[in-house]
């Protein structure tokens, strides 16, 4: 039985094998959980053999990844060679990784209504994805970026020609983190922590 654990600001529920298994093939299947995921925009994966980024389209209803434009540098996603990934949007992500025994996740879900002055409140950080330099046109809504020492990767936002020019770092990923206080001390820490969202800087 999943184990339903709450937080200030969010509900985080255990997944087990099966559980996480009917994810994975939603993915490289496309046989969807019996859930309303609406939410879920993206895709991180991390492979054996590489990175692979996803955007769920709406209109198909399925997954466009990044493997699919540039197969090269993004690997395909299988059971065999998946060993961590994320899919996540505004509300919720599902966090899903490899173990000995099979695949073990949790499910992390906001919950609103959080007052502004609550020491435990999330927090949203805002990092910069790695590429300043534009390797190949978009495809299927994919980007193929650098940076100057040579790590690549192809992410899910299309780019301008102006977008990664005098050394700007335009594409972001943002998370957020969640708190809890030590009932005996007072201290605050981090207890969790998603990714909410990939966007490009205007």
């Amino acid at each position: 039985m999943n184990q339903l654990r709450k937080i200030e600001g969010c509900t985080i529920e255990t997944l087990d094998n099966v559980a996480c298994q009917a994810y994975v093939k939603w993915v490289i299947e496309r046989l969807k959980p019996d859930e309303n995921l609406k939410d879920i925009a993206w895709l991180l994966a991390h492979c054996h053999d590489g990175v692979t980024w996803g955007l769920f389209d709406n209109i198909i209803n399925d997954w466009l990844l990044s493997s699919t434009p540039f197969p090269k540098l993004c690997p395909r996603i299988s059971a065999s060679n998946l060993l961590e990934f994320r899919l996540f949007g505004l509300e919720r992500e599902i966090l899903i990784w490899r173990t000995e025994s099979g695949f073990s996740g949790r499910s992390m879900v906001d919950k609103p209504g959080q007052k502004k002055n609550d020491p435990c409140r999330p927090d949203d950080e805002i990092r910069i994805l790695l590429g300043d330099q534009v390797m190949d046109t978009t495809k299927d809504g994919f980007t193929r970026v650098r940076t100057k020492s040579g790590m690549e990767q192809a992410i899910p936002l299309e780019y301008a020609d102006k977008d990664c020019t005098d050394g700007h770092w335009p594409f972001h990923l943002k998370m957020r983190h969640y708190f809890e206080e030590d009932q005996k001390t007072g201290v605050v820490r981090v207890a969790a922590s998603r990714l909410v969202n990939v966007f490009k800087e205007v």
